[in-house]
């Protein structure tokens, strides 16, 4: 379903179950994949891929040929209390050009994923991930560089 003030971009693919709520903008040919939700006043590049059951939280930003795998979860609140201090705390998660994260992680308010850089499967990201440098683990820490090939710049892609 897409809701009130989308703006989608050619070749868009909302598969079924999926949610892409108000005022989000989605990049050309872009695929939202089976029952994931994007929040609303998302922003998502061009050639991206969120896969089954992921969701984007409200105020986020995925830039373009980003990968988001099955089950991933980002957030944007740190308060749990019914509080209305807690909305003047909002902090979507940034996944800067050609970023992957792995299935299952859990991306903590606010953290950005840098350029081409790698979240792996069952991640928890508590700080900001450098560009171009592979995390793992709970909480994730840097494992090494992203290999060279693997690079958006050594893809062809643009």
């Amino acid at each position: 379903m897409i809701y009130a003030g989308c703006e989608i971009g050619a070749a868009v693919l909302v598969a079924d179950g999926a949610a892409v709520r108000e005022n989000v903008t989605v990049g050309e040919f872009t695929i939202i994949g089976r029952n994931a939700t994007v929040e609303n006043f998302c922003r998502i590049g061009k050639k991206c891929k969120l896969e089954t059951n992921c969701y984007i939280t409200a105020y986020s930003e995925v830039g373009d040929y980003c990968f988001i795998a099955p089950g991933v979860h980002t957030t944007n609140d740190n308060y749990l209390g019914r509080t209305k201090e807690r909305f003047n705390h909002f902090k979507g998660v940034t996944v800067k050009k050609g970023g992957r994260i792995g299935g299952g992680a859990v991306i903590l308010p606010g953290k950005v994923i840098g350029e081409d850089a790698v979240v792996a499967a069952g991640s928890v990201v508590t700080k900001d991930v450098p560009d171009r440098v592979i995390v793992v683990g709970s909480p994730a820490h840097p494992l090494r560089s992203v290999p060279p090939e693997q690079l958006l710049e050594n893809q062809g892609w643009e």
